[in-house]
C-alpha cells in the first residue's frame, strides 16, 4: 500500500503498525483516527469522557442482549478445534459470564478450564475457574494449550502487549483463537455509505467509545504477525446471531425493519465472505 502523506499537527501513532495516523471522523463521544499506511481505524483513547468500568452491569443491563444470546455456532467450531488439537489446559480471555466455557465444559470431560475477566461478577461451575483480574498483569500459575479470546481485543488501547502476553502464555504447541469485529466487512461499509448520505445511527452504534480499535481483515493479520511471533492457521468469516444485536427502538414495526436490515447484511457478508465478525487461529512461530 503506497503511504499516504498528512499535514494534521494532531496526528497518531497507529497502535498496529507505529505509522502516523490522522483524525478520520470526530463524533459525539469520540474522535476516530485512521492510519496513513495500514488503513486501520482506532479511536483517540484521551478523546474519551467516561471509561467503560466492565463492571457486572455491562454483562447484565448494558449490552444485554448480546450475553444472553451466546454465539454457539463459533462455540460449536472453536470446541472442537480445541479437542481435535488435544489441549488439555484452556483459557478464555475476557471470558465475561463464562458462556463459552460452560459450552465446552458440556462436550468434553477432563479439561482444565480458566476463564479471567475484570468484571466482579465472579462464577464457579463444576471444573471451570474464574479469575478476576486483568489479563496483561495478572500472575497465572501456568501455561495454555489453547487462550481463546472473543471480543475483547477491540477493546484495549495497548493492542501489542495483548498479542505479547498470549504469546508468553501459550505453550510451544498451543493454538490461539481470536476474535473481534470486521471492519472490513459489509456491515461496517454499510454504516459508513449510510453516514456520507447523512443517516448516522448505525454508524455511531458500531464505533461505540467502548470499541478502541476497529480491525479490518489486514490489520488483525498484520498485528498478530508483525513481531514474529504468530502464523495465521485459519480465518473464519462469521456473523452474531441475529438476537445478540441491538436495536435500539421501541417501535415493534420499526424494529422488525432494522432486524430485517441487519439480517439481510449478514447473508451478504456470508455470501461474499466479508461477515460482521471474524475469527483468526493461530501459533506460535517456531
Amino acid at each position: 500500500m503506497q503511504k499516504k502523506t498528512t499535514t494534521n499537527e494532531n496526528f497518531l501513532i497507529c497502535p498496529v503498525c507505529n505509522s502516523i495516523s490522522d483524525q478520520w471522523v470526530k463524533l459525539p463521544k469520540v474522535l476516530l483516527y485512521r492510519c496513513l499506511a495500514c488503513d486501520h481505524c482506532f479511536t483517540d483513547y484521551s478523546s474519551i469522557k467516561h471509561e467503560e468500568s466492565y463492571s457486572s452491569d455491562y454483562y447484565l443491563n448494558t449490552h444485554k442482549n448480546w450475553f444472553e444470546n451466546p454465539n454457539y455456532p463459533l462455540f460449536s467450531l472453536l470446541s472442537k478445534e480445541i479437542v481435535d488439537h488435544g489441549a488439555k489446559i484452556i483459557l478464555d480471555v475476557g471470558c465475561g459470564n463464562g458462556a463459552f466455557l460452560k459450552y465446552l465444559a458440556s462436550i468434553s470431560n477432563g479439561l482444565e478450564l480458566q476463564g479471567v475477566d475484570l468484571s466482579d461478577s465472579a462464577w464457579q461451575v463444576g471444573n471451570i475457574t474464574f479469575l478476576k483480574g486483568d489479563f496483561l498483569t495478572y500472575q497465572f500459575q501456568n501455561k495454555f494449550d489453547a487462550i481463546v479470546t472473543l471480543a475483547v481485543i477491540e477493546h484495549l488501547s495497548d493492542v501489542s502487549s495483548f498479542v505479547h502476553r498470549i504469546h508468553e502464555l501459550l505453550n510451544k504447541d498451543g493454538l490461539a483463537y481470536v476474535m473481534t469485529l470486521n471492519e472490513s466487512g459489509v456491515l461496517y461499509r454499510f454504516a459508513n455509505f449510510l453516514r456520507v448520505l447523512g443517516f448516522t445511527s448505525v454508524f455511531v452504534r458500531l464505533y461505540d467509545a467502548h470499541h478502541l480499535n476497529h480491525f479490518s481483515r489486514e490489520s488483525l493479520e498484520r498485528l498478530l504477525t508483525r513481531d514474529g511471533l504468530f502464523r495465521v492457521l485459519k480465518v473464519v468469516d462469521h456473523n452474531a446471531p441475529l438476537a445478540a444485536i441491538d436495536v435500539p427502538v421501541r417501535n415493534f414495526i420499526l424494529r422488525f425493519v432494522m432486524k430485517l436490515g441487519v439480517a439481510v447484511v449478514f447473508l451478504v457478508g456470508n455470501i461474499t465472505k466479508k461477515a460482521y465478525l471474524q475469527t483468526l487461529v493461530i501459533s506460535k512461530v517456531g
